[in-house]
């Protein structure tokens, strides 16, 4: 039997996935009007703790991870017909593959420096 989360819950866990900090999502999803911070950072981490939040709140996560690949890949995928598409000028074609390259790591930038470990070392 699937445990469901109260309207409350959810609205409290969908407000942590959407940024909001602890305190901020409890105070928005309950009624904490006369409640001291304190007492609301409590009732919110203790909220939080719990394994329905704690696995629904894992479940969203993981879902907007799934959703940014797909957009990184689509994204990807858009700059190499690009690059490809011989209606496009040089200068587009060549921007789509050096932005392709960028995504996908294919530049390193290189520091270089100096590090000096003690004084001593300073003074030699």
């Amino acid at each position: 039997m699937k445990e469901e989360l109260t309207p409350k819950q959810e609205r409290f866990v969908q407000n942590i996935v959407s940024g909001m900090s602890q305190r901020e999502a409890y105070k928005n999803s309950y009624n904490a009007e006369n409640m001291k911070d304190e007492t609301i950072d409590t009732e919110a981490s203790l909220l939080f703790k719990d394994q329905k939040i704690a696995k629904r709140y894992k479940e969203l996560i993981s879902k907007l991870e799934d959703e940014a690949v797909m957009s990184a890949l689509e994204k990807r995928l858009m700059l190499r017909e690009m690059a490809k598409d011989i209606n496009n000028s040089v200068t587009d074609r060549i921007k789509a593959i050096d932005t392709d390259n960028k995504m996908a790591g294919e530049y390193v930038t290189k520091v270089e420096g100096e590090l000096k470990v003690n004084k001593l070392e300073e003074l030699l």
